[in-house]
């Protein structure tokens, strides 16, 4: 054990040291004059250099001294991003007004590590790191942010993002309240790059029961609470923060507690959950019970077995988005401001930013975004949230576009250009105003295709430098001189750990919540006694269904497996399911390796962690999911067998843990641990490439 913890120490700090990349350098040419430059290529007798002030420079490689003029032949051509777009360009102006130097290019294992945690998720699997790393083309880098960004990794990756944006809970312990229809509306979303004005026009707008219409989720998901939703839409959509409106006027913006109420009041006329009145025969509960319990009583059933599943899949149906004659929001019974009385009715209004009165419609709307109005010229209740999600969406509000750009820009860099990205209160106050502006009209230009603004993002010379490894203190402004080092979210971390297990693991598929909507769907007006006992009876066979699907194990696991998505069994290990973190309960039960390692409840927007705790360490060096990782059935183990020698097999377990081979040093390390202890040595190295810190940051 003192030798693995000696080799683990090794990895540590090799793995830091590294950092700096093989490509940059300090030259010194036959005069011995030095120059810190990122190698290009050699073509002919010419050597290209990129200089800190990214300026290319052609030399005579005879110019530089011997030793240098070797390197350089050994060395594999690296294609900076083309030529400086515009948004390098306005990161470029700050950092020389600030006299900040921009780091330096990362390197190919540095890119291609990032590229795969940040556009799909996870890090990429043996094969396809060796793929690119033996890549000898100019335009590797571009061709794999393509490739990624069309891949099942990526949406999958997106979906956990949305997934903490929106709070989206699906709990397996309440069956009658899951959400699955609303998780995959999402997915599918995400999957066909739907425009993001309208997904959320969708959301704002959506009517019916959520397996009818999964938009629905989004308003269901606060049912009941219209206040709280409003606040939350604005924290998420617009990036300003209302609470405080929502009690008293806001004591540090011009926002006051009635212009919250008039906002509010576009969803004042919505319900969603039914009660008496939206029936035409009046509350349904007693009639169906009534009915069945006479069935019960003529079979010889006991009803008392069944009546607590009949009660939730009637209230499952209650569930529902609908727009009704009356808009019910008052203002607060201790209003105490002199514009209005307590509870007084509200009227709807907009408010005047940036002078948005009628504002354009979605490009594709799926309702009416022209809402009917009635004789004095008033927007009539079912209209009214057509009219919120048309002004909410408009590429004329200014903060709609901002909010999402700045949020996709903090994702990939690891701050927002405008801090907190949920209360972009003055865009004037972000590090760097020209740039937040710039990116938010880039946003409209592409018609809120997110696909295209990553593209942008991840194209960027910006991104594509290496990581500032120093922390900012909250508060500081950060002028992005290069991503920041990240800890790897739960997901990320997760998700890094099933391609390990599983080789391609977005071929399997989770529940997707087709059978169960099915199964307890229900018109209550029209339900019978009999029509309800026929769906007790298929839900009770929901469960046998599902475990159908299970029962497949390490062994199994492969690089290609046959099939895909429902088709395929769930791989399981020591009670764990071996998915996706997308595929996996939203969120994962507590205690789950998840929900360890800082994945959020969902009870707050982006309410999810990055910090490290013991429990995590724990978890790490003697979990099951270590224990899974070093067990000789995994596929990490599989693939190294399948080498010839053991350098052959060293290098096989850094190259898919770390995207990268070792360095002499590390190979020797792991070598004379596998010599001490022969088989038990393979596993002592991948358990401790997977506890170093190289492993668990986004470098």
């Amino acid at each position: 054990m003192n030798a693995l913890i000696r080799f683990l120490a090794c990895v540590l700090i090799l793995g830091s040291a590294l950092a700096a990349g093989p490509t940059t350098r300090t030259w010194t040419d036959s005069k011995q004059r030095k120059v810190e430059a990122t190698f290009l290529r050699i073509e002919g007798d010419q050597i290209s250099l990129l200089t800190l002030d990214e300026a290319v420079h052609w030399m005579p490689l005879a110019n530089l001294c011997p030793e240098d003029q070797a390197l350089a032949k050994t060395l594999v051509p690296f294609q900076p991003p083309s030529t400086l777009n515009q948004i390098d360009k306005l990161v470029s102006k700050v950092l020389n007004a600030k006299g900040i130097k921009p780091n330096l290019p990362a390197t190919d294992e540095q890119f291609l590590r990032r590229a795969y945690l940040s556009i799909a998720g996870r890090i990429p699997s043996y094969d396809e790191a060796q793929a690119f790393l033996t890549d000898k083309s100019l335009k590797k880098r571009d061709l794999l942010i393509d490739t990624l960004l069309n891949s099942d990794g990526y949406s999958a990756h997106l979906f956990d993002y949305f997934a903490d944006m929106f709070r989206v809970v699906d709990d397996p312990n309440q069956p009658m309240q899951r959400t699955l229809p609303y998780i995959q509306w999402l997915k599918t979303q995400i999957k066909d790059n739907t425009p993001y004005n309208e997904i959320a026009y969708d959301m704002i707008t959506a009517d019916g029961k959520i397996w009818h219409n999964g938009a629905t989720g989004y308003l269901l998901r606060d049912s009941g609470m219209v206040l709280d939703n409003l606040a939350n839409t604005f924290a998420v959509f617009l990036g300003t923060d209302l609470a405080c409106a929502q009690c008293h006027d806001h004591p540090f913006s011009d926002w006051t507690q009635r212009q919250f109420y008039e906002l509010a009041a576009f969803f004042g006329a919505t319900a969603t959950n039914l009660n008496a009145k939206q029936f035409t025969k009046g509350d349904p509960k007693d009639r169906i019970v009534g009915e069945m319990k006479t069935l019960a009583k003529e079979s010889g059933t006991d009803f008392a077995k069944y009546e607590t599943l009949v009660n939730d899949i009637i209230n499952a149906n209650r569930n529902e988005v609908r727009d009704i004659n009356e808009n019910r929001l008052r203002l607060p019974h201790d209003y105490k401001y002199k514009d209005g009385k307590p509870n007084d009715p509200v009227v709807p209004k907009f408010i005047n930013w940036s002078g948005i009165v009628d504002p354009k419609p979605a490009p594709r709307p799926r309702k009416n975004t022209h809402p009917p109005k009635n004789a004095k010229g008033k927007i009539k209740p079912e209209g009214l949230r057509e009219a919120f999600g048309a002004w909410m969406t408009s590429p004329d509000n200014p903060r709609f576009a901002m909010a999402i750009a700045n949020r996709l820009w903090k994702r990939a860099f690891g701050v927002g250009v405008a801090e907190p990205v949920t209360n972009v209160d003055d865009p004037k106050n972000a590090f760097n105003p020209e740039l937040l502006q710039y990116l938010a009209k880039e946003m409209v230009r592409l018609k809120f295709d997110l696909k295209e603004f990553q593209r942008e993002l991840y194209k960027t010379a910006s991104w594509q430098r290496a990581c500032t490894e120093q922390d900012v203190p909250m508060g500081v402004p950060y002028y992005c001189q290069g991503p920041l080092l990240q800890r790897m979210s739960a997901e990320q971390t997760w998700d890094s750990f099933m391609t390990l297990v599983l080789g391609t693991p977005d071929a399997y598929k989770g529940a997707n919540g087709t059978y169960l909507a099915r199964t307890i769907d229900l018109d209550l007006d029209a339900t019978t006694g009999k029509t309800m006992a026929s769906k007790v009876g298929a839900y009770r066979k929901l469960e046998a269904a599902e475990s159908a699907r299970m029962g497949a194990g390490l062994a199994d696991a492969g690089v290609k497996p046959e099939g895909s998505g429902q088709g395929l069994k769930i791989v399981q290990y020591n009670g764990m399911k071996l998915l996706r973190a997308a595929e996996l309960d939203q969120p994962a039960q507590p205690g789950h390796f998840l929900r360890e390692f800082g994945q959020s409840a969902r009870v707050s927007i982006d309410g999810a962690n990055r910090q490290g705790s013991e429990p995590q360490v724990l978890m790490l060096m003697n979990g099951p999911v270590q224990d899974m990782l070093t067990n000789p059935s995994s596929l990490i183990f599989r693939t190294m067998a399948a080498k010839g020698t053991p350098e052959d097999k060293v290098e096989s377990m850094f190259v898919s843990i770390f995207a990268r081979r070792p360095t002499p040093e590390e190979k020797a390390k792991a070598l004379a641990e596998i010599r001490e202890h022969a088989e038990e040595g393979y596993g002592n190295v991948i358990w401790a490439l997977i506890n170093s810190l190289e492993f668990l940051f986004v470098e």
